[in-house]
């Protein structure tokens, strides 16, 4: 998506108060046309209930995500994240998390933080621990885990009494 047509989007957001903004990418979209950062602009939409940002080349994000504290879908997959910021704990009306096909190989306790989450998502990354706090995630249903080079799970784990769908596979894990 070209940079006119992201700034056309979040005016749009802004002068019509949408709930929705959507800055994802097709699969066959050029690199130059993704985005390698989130505009700034972005964090001020405090209003926004659901974030697209899937299938760009955003290698950070930043604290000001904490900001959006009333999103309840946040949609990362497919970028180059490698860290998260701690402020992810702030967005505690999120339901739903998606942040599979990056580089992530740790996560911060204060995604414990994320009471709400119904779906979280993390395959295909490089994780190789998970926070003890991930256990305090009792609205859990879904949790994908797949395809990074965990060894262990923390025994925390066992606290998701809600969860109907747990996928571990392609990891490094010995025993459970």
């Amino acid at each position: 998506m070209k940079l006119e047509e992201v700034r056309r989007r979040i005016e749009e957001c802004k002068e019509q108060c949408l709930t929705a903004l959507d800055l994802r990418n097709e699969n066959n979209t050029p690199d130059e046309e993704k985005l390698t950062a989130i505009p700034a602009e972005v964090f001020e939409l405090n209003w926004l209930k659901r974030l697209y940002l899937s299938s760009n080349q955003l290698s950070e994000l930043p604290e000001s995500i904490g900001n959006l504290r009333n999103l309840s879908a946040l949609y990362l997959r497919s970028n180059q994240l490698s860290e998260l910021p701690d402020s992810i704990g702030n967005l505690q009306n999120l339901s739903y998390l998606s942040f599979s096909n990056n580089q992530l190989s740790e996560l911060p306790d204060s995604i414990g933080n994320l009471q709400n989450l119904s779906y979280l998502s993390f395959s295909n990354n490089q994780l190789s621990e998970l926070p003890d706090s991930i256990g305090n995630l009792q609205n859990l249903s879904t949790l994908d885990l797949g395809s990074n080079q965990l060894s262990e799970l923390p025994d925390s784990i066992g606290n998701l009494q809600n969860l109907s769908y747990l996928s571990f596979s392609n990891n490094q894990l010995s025993e459970l």
